[in-house]
C-alpha cells in the first residue's frame, strides 16, 4: 500500500565443500504520517571459510630468551590440528535485525536513527599459541609438536560466537543558494 511496504529475499548457495546454505531477508516500511516513516528487518547470513584459513601453514623460525625457537600455524586438517582436537572448519552464521525511524521536520532537514544487533556464530579465529612443553595439553599434541621439532603452534577454528549493537543517528539538511 502508499503507507506499508513488505520486502522478502531468498539466496541459495552450494559450496562443493561445505553443501548447501538458504539464506533470507524480510524488511517492511510503515509510514506513521507524512514526515515519519518507520522500518524494521531481519537477515540471515552465510560465510564459508577462506581458502587461506583453510590451507594456509606456515613455520617462523624466531629467538625467544635468547633460543633459536620455532612455531608453526598449522593448516585446518593437519596432523598437528588433529592432534589439538581441532574438527574441520565450518561456516559461519549469522543473524542481522535491525529497526529504525526517519523524520523531516522542515524542509531540507531530516533525522534518521537506526539501531541494529548481529550475531555471528562459530566465527573463525586464529588461536593462541600452544607450547610443546605444556604438561596441561594432549600429549598426542605435545608429542607430535616435539616430533616436528615446533616449540609453539596455532591454528584457526570455529572459536567465537559474537554479538555486536549499535545505532546510526544522521541529521541531514539542505539549503539550495541561488547564484
Amino acid at each position: 500500500t502508499k503507507a506499508w511496504l513488505i520486502d522478502g529475499a531468498l539466496r541459495f548457495e552450494n559450496y562443493s565443500d561445505f553443501g548447501s546454505v538458504l539464506t533470507g531477508k524480510l524488511a517492511t516500511r510503515i509510514k506513521l504520517g507524512s514526515n515519519f516513516n518507520w522500518r524494521a528487518s531481519i537477515s540471515s547470513g552465510f560465510r564459508a571459510p577462506s581458502l587461506q584459513q583453510i590451507n594456509f601453514s606456515n613455520t617462523l623460525t624466531s629467538f625467544s630468551g635468547g633460543q633459536l625457537v620455532q612455531s608453526r600455524i598449522a593448516r585446518n586438517g593437519d596432523a598437528v590440528t588433529k592432534a589439538a582436537g581441532i574438527p574441520d572448519l565450518k561456516e559461519e552464521k549469522s543473524v542481522n535485525i535491525s529497526t529504525g525511524f526517519s523524520w523531516k521536520p522542515a524542509k531540507g532537514l531530516t533525522f534518521t536513527v537506526d539501531g541494529y544487533m548481529v550475531k555471528v556464530k562459530d566465527r573463525i579465529v586464529l588461536s593462541g599459541l600452544f607450547s610443546a612443553d605444556d604438561a596441561s595439553l594432549p600429549p598426542a599434541l605435545t608429542s607430535q609438536l616435539q616430533a616436528i621439532g615446533v616449540s609453539t603452534a596455532q591454528f584457526f577454528g570455529n572459536s567465537v560466537n559474537t554479538t555486536n549493537y549499535g545505532i546510526d543517528i544522521v541529521v541531514d539538511y539542505y539549503k539550495k543558494w541561488d547564484n
